[in-house]
């Protein structure tokens, strides 16, 4: 079993999510989270919610009158504004594409963080009513 992100946005109080598995961008979190830093833009880790991965390595119950983590987590999740998450997202792709850091010791990921960020732009765009954004960190 590996952890990766999925994408979600908050619709009307409702977590969407494309539920893609996004392993480079989780396995790369950190780094692009400096990149982001760097670039003066919303931190990445800032949008990466640990609710669902929490209730499951916990054991944890669920609230009463809630029946999913996704619930819990459109409550009380880590978001951005869907505005900051695109203007993170896009940075971070851009100045990706442009620079074409690495991404792995042992093989270079970057074209799969280029592809995988593209898709998440893709899917944030196709979510126009949405508010806010995040990564859920899934298990």
């Amino acid at each position: 079993m590996s952890t990766v992100l999925w994408a979600n946005c908050l619709v009307g109080g409702e977590v969407c999510s494309d539920q893609e598995d996004r392993a480079a961008l989780y396995r790369h979190a950190k780094k692009l989270d400096a990149i982001s830093k760097s670039l003066r833009l919303p931190s990445f880790m800032a949008a990466c919610d640990e609710t669902d991965m929490r209730y499951n390595l916990q054991d944890l119950e669920l609230p009463a009158g809630m029946t999913s983590t996704n619930e819990v987590m459109a409550a009380d999740g880590a978001w951005l504004a869907r505005a900051d998450a695109l203007a993170m997202l896009e940075g971070l792709h851009a100045h990706i594409r442009e620079t074409k850091p690495r991404f792995g010791l042992l093989s270079d990921q970057h074209a799969t963080v280029v592809e995988e960020l593209a898709g998440v732009i893709a899917f944030v765009r196709s979510q126009p009513d949405a508010e806010r954004f995040n990564f859920a960190v899934v298990m």
